[in-house]
């Protein structure tokens, strides 16, 4: 066939010149190649579901998400950990535009909105297929719009003739809130977690409306938003649909905060509202690994750290720091030695020996102290949020059972609360302030209640609760903290508040410009 014959050369030659964007080349041409159909909807709806395990990557939708932030670091320890320099800029906000976990998030979350396109104008494709398709799509356009300010768009039968559309941030953001309103009558009301249902569009939803002054700012590095009682009303009223659906609640303790991220979380949280089953993911265990001592059980890599200044904001006495974690079917610290939380001093294994490091001298005692570029093997505090499956006392830590969160209940309350303190307002009577308040009863033993909200102690509540969870710099940015100087980083310039459009993808599609300053 002659059009295809054109395509496949078209396709040859700008994949000479455009190595490094392939990715997006071959997902975004298969429309145009296939003129009578795309393929069968529930196949391709399952494929875009699949896609979400790049959210479990501990590198590149993360490392945007909060390697860009003041509660995680990426140290340079001895010669492990440099990796050309990936982490530093992130954490310093001196990225390139051509940096890899730019150009790779830009591929991964474009390749899931193509997915799920597909799957609304597959062959077969019922209404509750075009419904999940569509929230499946809102949550990459989602972080598609968060990360660069815009999003862009191609049908699924689209040929190379037809250049990607372009939407700016106020019409991406009403986009995302119309499609999901659509499609809220055709979802289900409850489902697995792994699947989007009714709640899952309301909790997207409240992200959308909250957020939804800064997609429209004409600059977002300003930090100054006027967040609409309208919409702040919106986010109330999906919350409160969600509260009122009795499906989940919080659960107090160690235990009852971290099993929303331990094995079978996907059936034993009573918070989860959209995850990605482990199955679908093949080294969750990096979620761990990332941050453990490599004598630790199981051995990590020694990386990733947080900030003393981050972790000073945490209270005693707060179940969020962590301790040791044995559920009724994952004994992990007594089969390990290692707690869940925040790791910092003295390091045991699970006959209560120290841990020494690899030179078989240095005790693994995690320090406070960490530097960006010149570290140990010990230095800095570990975070283990995802507990390691060690079901029956077994580690099965290479082959965990554990759901990548996505979206919680948890996150549901906070967003509400912040939504009511921008000047909503709620038909069931609650603050800012009883909300916080009723969190921090169940994430604490012994009650240490607010007296009042404010903007900075709103910030750091979300900090306690969210942390290493993919939402710091989303929440940095909307607070207008996001450029400020933190341990570790200067104050950083205007343009830093959206990454640079990849150059690849400038070259593909000649409707995109540049974000400013780069």
């Amino acid at each position: 066939m002659k059009i295809k014959n054109k395509l496949k050369l078209m396709i040859g030659f700008i994949g000479f010149l455009l190595v490094a964007s392939c990715t997006d080349l071959e997902f975004e041409n298969l429309g145009g190649i296939e003129p009578e159909g795309v393929g069968e909807s529930s196949d391709l709806l399952a494929s875009a579901y699949g896609q979400l395990r790049e959210f479990a990557n501990e590198r590149t939708i993360f490392g945007l998400s909060e390697h860009s932030s003041d509660v995680l670091m990426g140290p340079t320890r001895g010669g492990d950990w440099f990796d050309n320099g990936v982490f530093q800029q992130m954490h310093l906000h001196s990225w390139a535009p051509d940096h890899l976990f730019i150009r790779t998030v830009w591929s991964d979350l474009h390749e899931g909105v193509f997915r799920a396109t597909q799957a609304i104008e597959g062959n077969g494709a019922t209404s509750q297929i075009i419904a999940e398709a569509k929230v499946v799509r809102a949550y990459y356009m989602f972080h598609i719009l968060d990360f660069w300010g815009i999003t862009t768009f191609r049908g699924a039968t689209e040929g190379l003739e037809v250049d990607p559309l372009v939407r700016d941030g106020a019409e991406s953001v009403q986009f995302l809130i119309d499609d999901l309103e659509s499609a809220l009558s055709d979802l289900p009301d409850t489902s697995n977690p792994n699947l989007a249902n009714k709640n899952t569009a309301r909790a997207l939803l409240c992200k959308l409306y909250l957020n939804k002054a800064v997609y429209e700012a004409d600059d977002r590095s300003s930090g100054t938003f006027t967040f609409g009682s309208e919409d702040m009303n919106q986010v109330v009223t999906y919350a409160n649909d969600i509260i009122n659906s009795g499906v989940y609640s919080l659960s107090p303790g160690v235990e009852g905060y971290f099993n929303t991220f331990a094995e079978l979380n996907d059936v034993q949280s009573t918070e989860l509202i959209f995850s990605v089953p482990g199955s679908q993911i093949p080294q969750f265990k990096a979620k761990w690994n990332c941050s453990l001592h490599w004598n630790q059980k199981p051995n990590g890599w020694s990386g990733y750290a947080t900030l003393s200044d981050f972790y000073d904001t945490f209270e005693e006495g707060d179940s969020r720091l962590g301790g040791p974690y044995n559920s009724a079917t994952n004994p992990y610290t007594n089969s390990s030695g290692v707690s869940a939380g925040f790791l910092i001093g003295q390091q045991f294994d699970d006959e209560g020996n120290m841990v020494f490091a690899r030179d078989g001298v240095t005790p693994v005692n995690f320090t406070r102290e960490v530097t960006l570029k010149v570290n140990g093997e010990v230095e800095g505090i570990r975070v283990l949020k995802y507990i390691p499956d060690f079901t029956g006392g077994i580690d099965n830590a290479d082959n965990p059972n554990n759901s990548m969160v996505l979206l919680r209940y948890g996150d549901v309350l906070m967003n509400k609360a912040e939504a009511l303190f921008r000047g909503g307002t709620d038909p069931m009577g609650q603050t800012a302030l009883t909300i916080i308040n009723d969190v921090r009863s169940v994430r604490f033993e012994t009650p240490s209640p607010f007296t009042a909200v404010t903007a900075d102690n709103l910030l750091q509540e979300r900090g306690r609760e969210l942390y290493w969870e993919g939402w710091r710099r989303n929440d940095l940015i909307r607070f207008g903290k996001f450029l400020d100087a933190w341990q570790e980083k200067p104050a950083t310039t205007s343009e830093r508040v959206l990454y640079p459009i990849p150059p690849t993808a400038l070259l593909a599609n000649p409707s995109l410009n540049q974000n400013p300053g780069y």
